[in-house]
């Protein structure tokens, strides 16, 4: 498949090529490809464009889509350390817990390779597990595309995607050294360095170093994180770059998952999600979790001539992980509960091959953008060795640990021992055509995928899978711009999910799952382009999701039921204003069965998506007088109520109001920081885990204090 790859490529270029006359490539000429690097301490809160999620040079106010943009100030104004401290600034974004589970339009993935909902400088591959918050140490923005992407992405979360943007390589010497403490004796410190390594400044390093460390508001919680991500550019002339980067991240951790706060259950039935103190885990100290991941990503740029581009990407990514945990298995009853241990050995790898090419051309009063490409991903595990026994009952309020953990047990005790490779390819055209004041977007996609679970022994309890499917993707955008600040669009965009269990004794094959959106909106920009406002409505179908349907012959049946829909409305205004810095949004969302099913039924609201989300950031800047140097910051985030579980829609989690603030003073190469998060200490819970007995708590009142020095 890589000869496949690496052959489509050539002919790509060769239609371009011969498609009119001979391009020459003059190394002389002075323009230069479009600027990958992205300067340092940018002390904004408006970016206009990305080229890494859409692949094209196209502004924000040019797509159809609503894109949502985080830049490295208000990383650093929030003092955020993962993407998880992050999300309470990203319009309709929730995280579910303190793992890596986001919600977007009310739909919540977290499978890192396989749903596409995380990726890298636009590159499938996730450098984190699904255990573990992603870390920022290396991260210059955030970008959220909300919506199916499938076009460009391949097999996609519905709700939308989030990319990361690292930092490069800068031709200017620059040195950055951070220290940070705050709450439960959290200390972390980071180190970044960047500059030429020869006189031409053709040959440019960066090196990132970040360690952390802390304790939690929860009995026995520790965890530690060491980032190394050094990189290194190459310009070969004017017109053409490679790219390599590096990440090494490391995690230990006592219960790497954070199983949620336990629920007292009334004898009326309803719910008292106060009952039990904060502290309280169903975990065991003796649970832990260890993971190494390692990505290796090389970027070739290329442009030929003043209309063609061409992309190269390969990306690498393997995790590993050493784990052991309690959950809970049952309800509670006199104030005990049932658990079950997890046992789990897991090497997982994802190899990314990307090439593309833009091409610019005008016929008649028409001006095309063409994007054509060709993706291969080759992923999977190498190892999943998972057993799941039986463990101790446990008193909530006087719990005894030492039983824990149980001894394996062949004849009750549940095992895995597989390993599984996914090969996914796919190639896709697009044609941005502009006339005048419009912008009419067409895309296709065509994707092959095929996946095989093969057991390494007899203890598999699946003995194996296999699951094929493929799909045409199609994407059609409209964009009409009166003005140049102003801009209304509509689309229509496409997801594909194949199934990941499609065995037959469970009723298998079964179609893939398939998302439909429809939207429509409006970009605006003011004060020459400081500030942004997006506004977006959509229905997103969802359908051929699995539900079981069990009979007296087959209790493990399933069947592809017709799913959800989720329709709503947003509006994200962000920038600078004078003094000012702000981000505000408000997210509306209605996710709902569209049938009655074992799920739940008809109408039911979906888990952990909450009709209502309205975020607020606002930081003024002093720039004069004695005071000159001195940012203060406070906003805050309101969340409806939500269902935690579908099928108990009377468990409804509590809505919640959070806010937090900050005080920074900044003076020559020094800046000093303050922040406080949950201001009021508010008990407010991030969403349910798919039990009634437990959802997932945020942190209390918490604090850090940081500082920040800068030699250029």
């Amino acid at each position: 498949m890589r000869f496949i790859s690496s052959l489509f490529v050539l002919l790509l270029l060769s239609i371009a090529v011969t498609q009119g006359q001979t391009i020459s490539i003059d190394t002389n000429t002075t323009r230069k490809l479009d600027e990958v690097l992205i300067s340092a301490r940018q002390k904004r809160y408006q970016i206009d464009s990305v080229t890494n999620v859409t692949r094209t040079p196209s502004s924000l106010q040019q797509t159809p889509q609503s894109i949502q943009v985080i830049s490295q100030q208000v990383i650093r104004d929030k003092q955020a350390f993962t993407l998880n401290d992050l999300t309470n600034t990203l319009t309709g974004v929730k995280a579910n817990n303190g793992m890596g589970y986001y919600s977007l339009r009310g739909f919540t993935f977290y499978n890192p390779f396989d749903a596409g909902i995380i990726t890298f400088n636009g590159i499938r591959g996730n450098l984190y597990l699904w255990s573990q918050q992603p870390l920022l140490y290396n991260i210059e923005q955030v970008e959220v595309l909300r919506g199916p992407s499938s076009v460009l992405f391949s097999n996609n979360a519905p709700g939308g995607t989030i990319n990361f943007t690292t930092k490069k390589p800068l031709s200017l010497p620059q040195l950055e050294l951070s220290a940070f403490y705050g709450s439960w004796n959290a200390k972390r410190f980071s180190l970044d360095a960047t500059g030429p390594l020869t006189k031409n400044k053709k040959l440019l390093y960066r090196s990132i170093v970040g360690y952390d460390q802390g304790n939690s508001f929860r009995d026995y919680q520790d965890v530690r994180n060491l980032l190394i991500a050094p990189s290194l550019s190459y310009e070969f002339n004017c017109t053409g770059k490679l790219l390599l980067e590096v990440n090494y991240a490391y995690e230990k951790a006592v219960q790497q998952y954070d199983r949620g706060s336990y629920v007292f259950t009334r004898p009326d039935g309803t719910f008292d999600f106060d009952y039990y103190p904060n502290n309280l885990t169903a975990q065991s100290p003796s649970d832990y979790g260890k993971t190494h991941n390692t990505s290796v990503n090389l970027r070739y740029d290329q442009q030929l001539g003043n209309k063609l581009r061409l992309t190269l990407v390969q990306r690498y990514v393997r995790s590993r992980f050493d784990y052991t945990d309690h959950i809970v298995t049952g309800l509670i009853q006199h104030d005990s509960i049932s658990r079950s241990y997890q046992d789990w050995l897991y090497d997982q790898f994802n190899w990314q091959t990307t090439a593309f090419l833009n091409y610019v051309l005008k016929t008649g009063p028409l001006t095309h953008n063409i994007l054509t490409g060709i993706d291969y991903n080759n992923y999977g595990w190498h190892k999943n060795d998972y057993r799941n026994s039986p463990a101790q009952r446990i008193s909530i309020f006087n719990p005894d640990y030492s039983l824990d953990p149980p001894a394996p047990n062949p004849e009750v005790d549940y095992y895995d021992d597989n390993k599984e490779r996914i090969h996914l390819i796919g190639t896709y055209v697009q044609d941005q055509i502009k006339y005048k004041d419009l912008i009419l977007l067409l895309s296709l996609r065509y994707d092959d995928y095929s996946l095989r679970r093969v057991p390494l022994s007899a203890r598999d309890n699946e003995q194996g899978n296999e699951s094929d499917a493929s799909a045409w993707i199609p994407r059609v955008g409209l964009v009409y711009s009166p003005i140049d600040a102003l801009s209304f669009y509509g689309s229509y965009t496409t997801s594909f999910n194949p199934q990941t269990s499609n065995s037959v004794r469970n009723g298998g094959p079964f179609p893939p799952r398939t998302a439909k959106q429809v939207e429509v909106g409006s970009k605006s920009s003011w004060f020459e382009n400081q500030f942004s406002l997006t506004l977006a409505a959509y229905q997103i179908d969802y359908t051929n999701i699995l539900a079981a349907a069990p009979t007296d012959e087959n209790p493990n049946r399933q069947v592809a039921i017709d799913g959800t829909r989720s329709k709503g409305f947003e509006a994200t205004t962000q920038g600078n204003i004078h003094h000012f810095n702000l981000i505000v949004g408000y997210a509306y969302n209605d996710h709902v069965l569209l049938s009655d099913n074992t799920l739940g039924a008809k109408g039911s609201r979906f888990a952990n998506a909450p009709k209502h989300m309205a975020n607020a950031w606002i930081k003024y800047n002093l720039s004069t007088g004695f005071a000159k140097g001195l940012g203060i910051g406070i906003g805050g985030r309101y969340t409806s109520n939500q269902v935690g579980f579908v099928s108990a829609q009377n468990f409804l989690i509590p809505a919640s109001t959070v806010l937090d603030a900050m005080l920074n003073y900044e003076r020559n190469r020094y800046n000093i920081q303050f922040n406080v998060y949950n201001i009021t200490d508010e008990r407010y819970f991030l969403g349910g885990n798919s039990r009634t007995v437990t959802a997932s708590l945020g942190n209390p009142f918490n604090f850090r204090i940081g500082i920040n020095y800068l030699i250029r």
